[in-house]
């Protein structure tokens, strides 16, 4: 395997562990402000999507009229009164810094909203670690394919950490290394069933697994 000298990392259920915050103050009190019955973690693991409304919300049972931006208003009111901000996971910050002393560049880029993305990555201490940090990420391809280019890196060159099946087929699409620690949104199962169409997929246990790759 070429020597990864470029690292992208995803953000929640990744180096943030959030599923709990996520499942517990968002999914629970979406269902019970429609009246609906709240699907199981495992339902909800195995069946959501980064197209959540349609492969998940819409299908249960949530009104065809109700947005993302409304779901994420319940939500946040639940943030609120749980009051405490989900916590990085307990190996994250050292296996990126990690990453970085062994001579991989680090960017991170994400889904979620940028300005939360900002607060939460300087709260962690992660700030310094990486050269760019990007939010609001609609197409993680489009983006992984600029970082790669800006960068000069050959693509087999270059590892994409995430959680989902999405990222997995993100890094894959543009021939960069998917590296999946499946302890987040998406279950092991959910990701090893990717093998057959992602022949390159590296599935880790936890992330002091990442720096390794480096060498």
């Amino acid at each position: 395997m070429p020597k990864i000298n470029l690292v992208i990392w995803d953000w929640n259920g990744t180096l943030q562990d959030d599923f709990d915050h996520i499942y517990g103050c968002g999914v629970q009190r979406i269902f019970r402000e429609f009246n609906l019955p709240c699907p199981t973690v495992d339902e909800y693991r195995r069946e959501v999507t980064n197209d959540f409304m349609r492969s998940f919300y819409w299908p249960r049972g949530i009104p065809s009229n109700v947005t993302a931006d409304d779901l994420n208003k319940i939500m946040f009111e639940g943030f609120k009164e749980k009051g405490a901000p989900a916590p990085a996971f307990p190996d994250a910050l050292a296996a990126v810094y990690e990453t970085r002393r062994r001579g991989a560049a680090c960017a991170l880029i994400s889904a979620y909203a940028s300005a939360k993305l900002a607060e939460a990555v300087k709260r962690h201490d992660f700030t310094a670690l990486f050269y760019e940090v990007k939010g609001d990420v609609k197409e993680k391809t489009v983006e992984f394919s600029r970082l790669i280019f800006e960068a000069g890196s050959d693509p087999a060159e270059v590892a994409c950490v995430g959680d989902t099946v999405e990222d997995a087929e993100a890094a894959a699409a543009v021939g960069a290394l998917p590296v999946i620690c499946p302890r987040g949104f998406h279950p092991r199962e959910r990701i090893e069933a990717l093998r057959e169409r992602i022949p390159s997929l590296v599935i880790v246990d936890d992330l002091a697994a990442v720096p390794r790759l480096i060498g």
